[in-house]
């Protein structure tokens, strides 16, 4: 093989381990990116069936964003839609029932329902924002969050 091929191989072969890489890290589960979903060109809407939150505490991540039950009916008052992703360095987002927050898998930052910081980054320095949190109907069999 010459310098040359050698050069370019090398650095396409760097290139896919990296594009792979951080491929792996975007999923439909909350990791990725720390920006919520959208186009810039208005809200976009995402929606997830009512079935996957049949229980207080029933928590599903769709298209970025984290849906979770909160009451015993069927109204938008019983469910909470957030951003999916930490935004402090795009950790993982679940609703603990047992305690009533949200809390990053990452560093821990914790959130109130409302998406309001209890506790910022633990371990780690930088400090967080509140969360984004979405709007939602009831339509059917299915929660809409109105991302703006």
């Amino acid at each position: 093989m010459k310098r040359g091929e050698f050069l370019v191989k090398g650095v396409l072969l760097a290139c896919s381990g990296a594009c792979a890489l951080s491929a792996c890290s975007s999923s439909d589960d909350g990791g990725g990116t720390t920006n919520p979903p959208g186009n810039g060109g208005g809200p976009t809407t995402v929606s997830v069936n009512l079935s996957s939150l049949a229980d207080i505490g029933d928590q599903v991540t769709s298209s970025g964003v984290l849906f979770f039950r909160i009451g015993e009916g069927n109204t938008s008052a019983d469910f909470v839609a957030t951003e999916a992703v930490c935004p402090h360095q795009g950790g993982q987002l679940v609703w603990v029932e047992d305690e009533g927050y949200i809390e990053c898998q990452l560093h821990f930052s914790r959130y109130e329902e409302d998406g309001d910081v209890i506790r910022g980054p633990q371990g780690e320095s930088g400090t967080t924002r509140s969360l984004r949190v979405y709007s939602t109907s009831i339509s059917g069999g299915s929660i809409t969050a109105t991302v703006s």
